[in-house]
């Protein structure tokens, strides 16, 4: 559920930015939800197993549960800000 409202958010950003720019929403808003997803696919694939298998060997490590469950939507938003102001932040590019 989390996951799902932060990947909204991300797409509205991106619709938005780009129409406050004059340019065409649906492909930024495809980079967007793109840049949300596949950080959050490869975090649940490859690291979560790893973490649920600590947390059953420790099921009272309330960080770890946190951290096994949540950990993807803060991943996959930090690489979605990170390529909206790649997209479109200003500033000198490299």
């Amino acid at each position: 559920m989390l996951g799902t409202l932060a990947a909204i958010i991300i797409v509205v950003l991106f619709i938005r930015s780009a129409l406050e720019a004059n340019e065409n929403p649906l492909p930024k808003a495809f980079i967007g939800f793109l840049s949300f997803f596949i950080p959050a696919l490869l975090w649940t694939y490859f690291i979560t197993p790893g973490l649920r298998d600590t947390l059953a060997h420790d099921p009272s490590n309330t960080t770890l549960r946190l951290t096994a469950n949540y950990a993807y939507v803060l991943v996959a938003s930090i690489v979605s800000l990170w390529t909206w102001f790649r997209v479109f932040g200003g500033g000198d590019d490299y």
